[in-house]
């Protein structure tokens, strides 16, 4: 297996098969920069692109610009291999406030969370995210951000990065930062939890769970024997913020509610990927049967005794996605919870996935959601029912004012 080359054969096969599956699958055509019958074209151009790549990373680039004309957060290019620039990775990561570019993170702690970043090589942050948006492919702008911030590395091309920033004492400096190899130590170091906790903010009254993740069933398991734990308590505060997702949580989901809920409505090319996913309800169509729709019933909750019956709130942010939005929704659409925070990320789906071999694989987004309702909710995602915005003050500070606002309700 080649780290650093793709044989061109193998390049164009990848293309062509990605090709095809959007031809086949993909639903989101009302977001995408291009139509459906322009595909052809699109093979074209990027089959030159793919014999032009000279490298892995060359090649990783024209997948990512590919799927940037989809513009849907569930439709992706993945090399596990995750072939990274020959200088190295950004040591830092950026947030925005507000048309504001902070430091989220430094793995060399030469930056400090909060720090305002005025420029990097020369140019401001929104000039390089602007330079990148043809390869994030997000119709949600703060989400597009995210991502264009998780491949910066790959566009930036000197050894090392001069980053000018103005600190909390309003004082501006310039710093040389270095780059960081693929396999350092410090990318281990995460701040977040790996595992659901929960404690109690009030002894017998308010619980807290945080869950980082629904990536294994781990996750959902650890914060279902956390609810049975805190059964008896006023308030259970369910903290989202950060979880991109995984696999529905939906015991949980049934176990916190206690009173009927719903599913999104779902739309695909394909009555059958339909009924495989839903084997009750009616599929319908529009007049020209460009897709087929399922539109959800109520569901029930746990039996009276099973469930939590308390107060509820929810800790959502911009990084919430997938999964995590399937959890919240159902919530916020009852009004079963509070919901406070940020915006979600706005996607969710299930994407048709190709692999090629053991490192490559492509996914393409083939159902568009709806809230219940029937209101839009790709690229816009859920609106909390208390807006909290990040400030740099409480960056600085290590302040959560979202969960200082939940404990407020309560």
């Amino acid at each position: 297996m080649d780290e650093k080359h793709l044989q061109l054969d193998r390049r164009l096969f990848i293309v062509s098969e990605t090709i095809r599956l959007v031809e086949r699958a993909f639903i989101h055509w009302d977001d995408a920069n291009l139509k459906s019958d322009e595909l052809d074209q699109m093979a074209e151009t990027f089959f030159e692109k793919a014999v032009e790549a000279e490298t892995r990373l060359d090649f990783q680039k024209v997948m990512w610009e590919l799927f940037g004309r989809l513009r849907n957060a569930h439709s992706w290019y993945f090399d596990k291999l995750k072939p990274a620039p020959e200088n190295g990775s950004l040591s830092f990561s950026l947030l925005e406030l507000k048309e504001q570019w902070v430091v989220n993170r430094d793995l060399t702690d030469t930056l400090k969370s909060g720090d305002l970043v005025l420029s990097i090589e020369g140019k401001h942050p929104s000039e390089w995210f602007k330079a990148i948006e043809p390869y994030t492919g997000i119709t949600n702008k703060i989400s597009q951000n995210i991502r264009a911030n998780q491949l910066l590395s790959s566009f930036i091309h000197s050894k090392s990065i001069e980053v000018e920033i103005e600190d909390q004492n309003n004082s501006r400096r310039t710093v040389i930062l270095p780059r960081l190899a693929r396999n350092d130590d410090r990318f281990n170091l995460s701040p977040k939890p790996l595992e659901t906790e929960g404690k109690w903010i009030q002894e017998g009254k308010v619980a807290f769970i945080r869950i980082p993740s629904f990536g294994e069933p781990k996750y959902e398991q650890r914060a279902l024997e956390l609810v049975q734990e805190y059964g008896h308590a006023q308030t259970i505060i369910v903290d989202v913020r950060g979880n991109g997702g995984g696999s529905t949580p939906s015991q949980l989901t049934k176990k916190l509610m206690d009173r009927p809920y719903r599913w999104w409505v779902e739309r695909s090319r394909h009555p059958e990927w339909l009924r495989k996913r839903h084997s009750s309800g009616d599929i319908i169509f529009p007049e020209n049967y460009s897709f087929a729709e399922w539109r959800p019933e109520w569901q029930e909750p746990a039996g009276e005794r099973e469930r939590f019956n308390g107060q509820l709130v929810l800790l959502a942010d911009r990084f919430v996605g997938s999964a995590a939005e399937d959890f919240i929704m159902p919530f916020k659409d009852n009004a079963r919870a509070t919901i406070v925070g940020e915006k979600t990320w706005g996607s969710t789906g299930q994407p048709i996935v190709r692999n090629f071999g053991e490192d490559i694989q492509v996914g393409v987004g083939s159902l568009r959601a709806f809230f219940p309702n029937g209101e839009p909710f790709e690229g816009i995602g859920i609106t909390p029912d208390i807006q909290v915005e990040y400030k740099r003050e409480d960056i600085y500070s290590a302040r959560d004012a979202v969960l200082e606002k939940a404990i407020e309700l309560i």
